[in-house]
């Protein structure tokens, strides 16, 4: 009888062995590893990158395809973040500080296959001697997601007093500073959500990979494609935010120069930038005096003691130089004692009219929004 009962129990361990060695084989189980690098910045020289690493492990169960099966499992036995430094150089890397756990460590998780071990947000800063970090990590679950953040300041001489906290809101963006002297330091996308490698991109478009993971080679056999680089490139954006400020400086100063006080000098800054097409130009209201009510539009009497109250100061403006596009918005539109043609005229611009008649001081007049590309 013992000897059945051990048979059983062979048979049965010798099974569950054969299954885990075909589930592993399947890559349905797995121990797998890890490491990423997350937001790099230059350093004030441009001879260093600031960034974060992420080294994580842990087992992995079940298919996890999306659209195809449900979620695959996991188990993170180790989830560790560092803030680092390294030279552009020669890739020799500073390990700055170092967080050995987060929140996910110890803990099992569902996921799709491509983020396995939940994805990070992350964003490094330089400000005033310090390196500035804020990590973000959301975690599923029911009815909706935890989210950690890991948030501080390292400065040479003083490490940061940083710790994980829960938080209600996710904080994401990035820093300019991944681009100095015309150079670009970009992270390039791995697997599982872990990017693969940090390359610095000239602007006469050539790349270096100044660090690389294990599955760099692998993933990037003939070099890293340019719709990779694309994808991860802000240069374009962070261009046009430095321009977009050093104009706006620029013209405020020449306008202020010119006589004009701050607040006018803003706004006459903001009208050349509009011009110049760096920012969109603002909708604009027209007057034109007519005769009858063309098209049947809709049609508006107001006072004209309405206007000397500080009501419809754009239509004012309009209807005094008819033909000048004036800047235009509704916050005047004001119901002025048991009359309600303020409100009326709101709510019939605010749904997309763009053409109406307004009747005053014994003058019909055609209003018409301009809207501009």
């Amino acid at each position: 009888m013992k000897l059945a009962y051990r048979i059983i129990a062979l048979l049965v361990v010798g099974g569950l062995i054969v299954l885990a060695t075909g589930a592993y084989a399947l890559g349905i189980a797995s121990y797998e590893r890890y490491s990423g690098y997350l937001a790099p910045v230059w350093d004030e020289t441009g001879e260093a990158i600031y960034y974060i690493q992420r080294d994580t492990s842990g087992f992995i169960w079940g298919m996890g395809w999306e659209h195809f099966s449900p979620p695959a499992s996991s188990y993170v036995t180790t989830d560790e973040f560092s803030l680092r430094r390294l030279n552009a150089e020669s890739s020799e890397v500073e390990i700055l500080q170092t967080w050995p756990n987060s929140p996910l460590s110890s803990r099992v998780t569902k996921h799709y296959r491509g983020r396995i071990f939940n994805t990070v947000s992350a964003r490094v800063e330089r400000d005033s001697g310090a390196v500035k970090f804020n990590v973000v990590l959301q975690i599923p679950k029911v009815p909706r997601s935890d989210i950690w953040a890991l948030t501080g300041a390292w400065r040479p001489d003083v490490p940061a007093v940083a710790t994980w906290q829960q938080q209600g809101h996710r904080s994401g963006g990035f820093s300019d500073q991944a681009l100095l002297n015309g150079v670009e330091v970009i992270a390039v996308r791995g697997r599982e959500s872990f990017p693969a490698a940090i390359v610095t991109i000239a602007g006469d478009g050539n790349q270096r990979v100044v660090l690389k993971n294990d599955d760099f080679d692998d993933l990037f056999p003939g070099g890293i494609p340019q719709r990779r680089i694309d994808e991860r490139s802000r240069r374009t954006s962070i261009e046009r935010v430095r321009t977009y400020k050093k104009t706006r400086v620029e013209l405020i100063a020449k306008h202020m120069a010119a006589g004009l006080r701050e607040g006018e000098a803003m706004l006459k800054a903001t009208e050349d930038m509009e011009e110049l097409g760096l920012i969109p130009k603002r909708p604009r209201l027209v007057a034109k005096t007519v005769s009858a009510n063309p098209d049947n539009l809709k049609v508006f009497d107001i006072p004209p003691d309405y206007f000397t109250v500080g009501l419809f100061n754009d239509i004012a403006a309009a209807i005094s130089e008819p033909g000048k596009l004036v800047d235009t918005n509704t916050g005047g539109y004001l119901k002025y004692y048991d009359d309600d043609v303020g409100p009326r005229l709101k709510a019939w611009r605010e749904a997309g009219n763009d053409r109406f008649i307004v009747r005053t001081g014994g003058q019909t007049y055609l209003l018409e929004v301009r809207r501009f590309k």
